[in-house]
């Protein structure tokens, strides 16, 4: 809310056109506890995190093998400069 009241504020004073955007019509029309009920509506409600999907294993040796190849490519990147 802060962030967004800033932001706004700054760019009224700052004389930019787009502070309506930001709901500066609202403010001046009907004050700060409207402006503060349209912001808490507007703003989207922030969710727990979807823990990532990791892939399956490799079959074999082959995880081993990834990583050599990564840490080769990686060193061979960091020794050519």
């Amino acid at each position: 809310m802060v962030d967004g009241y800033e932001q706004l504020r700054a760019r009224a004073l700052g004389g930019q056109a787009d502070g309506w955007r930001l709901g500066l019509g609202v403010l001046q029309q009907r004050g700060v506890t409207a402006w503060l009920r349209l912001r808490q509506a507007s703003v989207p409600k922030v969710s727990q995190p979807t823990p990532a999907k990791t892939a399956p294993p490799v079959a074999g040796g082959a995880e081993a093998e990834l990583v050599r190849l990564l840490a080769s490519m990686a060193l061979a990147v960091a020794t050519a400069g």
